[in-house]
Formats: C-alpha cells, sequence, structure tokens
C-alpha cells in the first residue's frame, strides 16, 4: 500500500467520517456552535488515525531520509579526498581519486534528487 496521501483517498476518509460524525449529530438532535466545532475536531483527530491517510503522515527519521543520505554522499566524496591529500595519502593525490570523488558525488546528488521526488512523508 502506497504511503502517499492522494487527493482521492484524503477526500474519502473526511467523507467517510464526515458522514458517521453527521449521522450522529443528527440522530442525538445536536446543533449548538459548541458542539459543532467539538464534532469538527473529533472529525480531524479520525481523519489523522485513520489507517488510509496515518503512515504517511509518520515522520521518517532524519538518517533514513534518502535525500539527506544523497546529500551526505554528494558531500562526503570529494571531502574525503581533501583530507587525504591533507594527511599525505599517496593514493589520493591521483587523477583516479578525483575521477572516483566525481562519480560518488554525482550518484550522491542522483540519491538524493531520486529521494525528494519520491519522498511521501515528512522529516522527524
Amino acid at each position: 500500500m502506497s504511503k502517499a496521501i492522494t487527493k482521492s483517498k484524503l477526500q474519502s476518509v473526511v467523507a467517510d467520517v464526515a458522514a458517521g460524525v453527521i449521522r450522529e449529530a443528527a440522530v442525538a438532535g445536536e446543533a449548538t456552535p459548541g458542539k459543532a466545532i467539538a464534532k469538527a475536531r473529533r472529525v480531524a483527530d479520525e481523519v489523522v488515525a485513520d489507517p488510509r491517510i496515518a503512515p504517511a503522515l509518520d515522520p521518517v527519521p532524519r538518517l533514513k531520509s534518502q535525500t539527506l543520505r544523497g546529500i551526505l554522499i554528494a558531500a562526503g566524496a570529494p571531502l574525503v579526498v581533501a583530507l587525504a591529500r591533507l594527511a599525505g595519502v599517496e593514493l589520493a593525490e591521483g587523477d583516479a581519486a578525483t575521477a572516483v570523488s566525481t562519480l560518488l558525488s554525482l550518484a550522491g546528488a542522483a540519491y538524493a534528487w531520486y529521494g525528494r521526488e519520491t519522498t511521501t512523508r515528512p522529516l522527524a
């Protein structure tokens, strides 16, 4: 099941919950503004707790975010090469290290972009 909140999924949940609350209010003969506000709040609470919506509202921990992991990869690759060069590591001096660093940065950027495009939940 997709965790994304779609317009039709949200409409369906709101319609189902609101219909139930309206039925209850009609049976009980409740029509005061205070009771209407309380019912509206209950509708909102039930909508966000509905199993069709609730998974999409569950935040993603920052280290499980594909976008943030991609950014770390993209930024980390050249940083590792630069630190290795400062430390005098011979392997980091060649063009191969620069090429690998560039490829890892591009892969990290692509992964970050993919994470951003496919995200369905907020960050924690």
